[in-house]
């Protein structure tokens, strides 16, 4: 390899490595959601500013409850570290859809979930596949 061939590749690492530095704080660790271990599966979200986090789904009738006077459903969510909310579930095998609902008004796709399928009404949901 030449020296001037070096020398641009030099540069174009340096290049990227002060770009990917810079943007580090943009970086946030990939959740894995849903994570799954045998008929547990844990939905994962992070949200700091959310006030509650629920998970409405195939496996609770898509069913959100009021949480200002205590009328939760299975999908309440327990904030973490980081914002990071998150819910373990006992599903047995089979195929669910779910989405966040995020202070009782927003429903939001698990952007960690690759898989999307239509919700049945009309939007998207996550899907889960339990094995």
């Amino acid at each position: 390899m030449n020296l001037h061939r070096r020398s641009r590749l030099a540069v174009a690492a340096t290049i990227a490595l002060l770009t990917l530095a810079s943007c580090g704080r943009y970086l946030e660790a990939r959740l894995d959601s849903p994570g799954i271990r045998g008929e547990t599966v844990t939905f994962r979200f992070r949200s700091p500013s959310a006030r509650t986090v629920q998970v409405a789904g195939d496996f609770n009738n898509w069913g959100a409850g009021d949480a200002a006077t205590g009328e939760v459903l299975v999908g309440l969510m327990r904030r973490g570290e980081e914002g990071v909310w998150e819910l373990s579930l006992r599903l047995p095998s089979g195929r669910y859809r779910y989405l966040f609902l995020v202070n009782e008004v927003a429903y939001v796709l698990d952007p960690a979930n690759p898989r999307i399928v239509p919700d049945g009404r009309g939007g998207k949901a996550g899907l889960v596949i339990v094995p």
